[in-house]
């Protein structure tokens, strides 16, 4: 992909996906300061860090990762990460909750197009051996971003107020979507030589509902991410309110327990369950649902006892389960895609994902606290956060369901002659 070699491309993808997951992530723990200011309710903030985003992320993702498939995902990956950088130097601007709504619409219009893009390059880049590796050193930007929106972010709101930190944090992506475009290019076997016949749309997305393993992956990525972006969201806040943690005190350990627990999870999944998926897909998939079962168990045991140490390392637990299941979930699900539509299924996952977990996740805890709250109910955000963790049972119901689709057919993953591993030149 570039005269720096694939390693390179890896190393900016990774970038970007911290970035990315940076500057989605830093709203929730600026959401006290601004709720404050704006005079938002809880379920405003859930619609504004759910509702708004998810909208536009998830639909506005198919279409790009289709302009991805036929014009060159590293053209789209640069365009997005650019646009996504201006809306969160917008977001500094609103002084409504309607202004800040309109503003992460096109904040999730930017985002939408990153990872389709960068889970194609990645496909096209890597061997079948070593792409679960690839995919979970990628996922592991996410990570890190979100530890990273939530600790920089907590520092920089607290010394210098939550409108100038959204313009700071948006710096280093505009830098990182320059250095892409003058490095990277399209794959070479792209930009020559015949071109496969692209399915259409409709017909993509049919192939993937008529897929017991696909449609089971997805439904299993789904769930588990409406708990981890309803967690992302409302996590601080809980600390905040029940642990009495200062902004700053939840940069310092809450990220580190919540990002650092996921990071290991993604390294480790993606090494251990990533070998185990090319010599036993069945086997690696009811791993994987046991995993989300421990992550379902231990997430909703951090939202219940009182003790804060304990709390944040039984948080760690979850987040160190749960990591573990997604680079294995995306390598199996790309695996299984045709490569002249890689892209499309890939957004076409995230649409499903994105609607269910960054659309109801943030927005769902965020209802379900106001109402318990109404209802007099006793803590009413840790309540609601318990609630979500349930979603996690059923990450590892479809999780066991895709174990059984693939033990009827094929056990191991099968190479696929597309390109996979091809070199892209600059």
């Amino acid at each position: 992909m570039s005269r720096f070699g694939n390693s390179y491309v890896l190393a900016l993808l990774v970038a970007i996906n911290i970035v990315n997951y940076a500057d989605r992530t830093l709203i929730s723990v600026l959401a006290p300061a601004i709720q404050q200011e704006l005079d938002l309710s809880n379920t405003q903030v859930g619609a504004i860090t759910g509702i708004a985003f998810a909208l536009t992320y998830g639909l506005s993702g198919l279409v790009l990762a289709r302009w991805a498939d036929r014009h060159g995902h590293a053209r789209i990956l640069v365009a997005a990460v650019a646009t996504w950088s201006v809306m969160c130097v917008l977001t500094a601007y609103a002084r409504s909750f309607t202004q800040l709504f309109f503003v992460r619409l096109g904040l999730g219009i930017g985002e939408s197009g990153a990872s389709p893009a960068s889970f194609a390059l990645i496909h096209t880049a890597f061997s079948d051996r070593a792409r679960p590796i690839a995919y979970a050193i990628f996922s592991a930007g996410a990570t890190v971003g979100i530890g990273t929106g939530v600790a920089v972010g907590g520092w920089l709101g607290s010394e210098y107020g939550w409108r100038l930190t959204m313009m700071i944090m948006a710096v280093p992506g505009l830098l990182l979507a320059f250095v892409f475009a003058l490095t990277v290019k399209r794959p070479a076997k792209s930009a020559g030589g015949p071109r496969m016949q692209m399915p259409s749309a409709l017909t993509t997305a049919k192939a993937i509902g008529a897929d017991p393993l696909r449609r089971s992956l997805v439904g299993a990525y789904a769930m588990a991410s409406f708990a981890y972006t309803g967690f992302a969201q409302w996590a601080p806040t809980f600390y905040m309110r029940t642990h009495g943690m200062s902004m700053k005190e939840v940069g310092a350990t809450y990220s580190i327990s919540s990002s650092g627990g996921a990071l290991l999870g993604i390294i480790i999944g993606g090494i251990v369950v990533g070998r185990m998926l090319v010599r036993s897909a069945p086997l690696a998939l009811h791993l994987c649902g046991l995993l989300a079962v421990c992550a379902a168990a231990a997430s909703a045991a951090a939202f219940l006892v009182a003790d804060r140490t304990l709390s944040l390392t039984l948080f760690a637990i979850f987040g160190l389960a749960a990591g573990a299941t997604y680079a294995p979930t995306i390598a199996l699900f790309q695996e299984r895609s045709p490569g002249e539509s890689r892209a499309f299924a890939g957004a076409t996952m995230l649409l499903i994902a994105i609607i269910v977990g960054q659309g109801g996740g943030p927005f769902i805890v965020g209802l379900a606290s106001d109402l318990l709250e109404a209802r007099g109910v006793q803590a009413p955000l840790a309540t609601a956060l318990v609630i979500a963790s349930t979603s996690l049972l059923l990450s590892a119901y479809f999780q066991f369901a895709a174990a059984l689709s693939t033990g009827r057919g094929e056990t191991s993953l099968a190479p696929l002659a597309d390109g996979a591993g091809d070199e892209v030149s600059v």
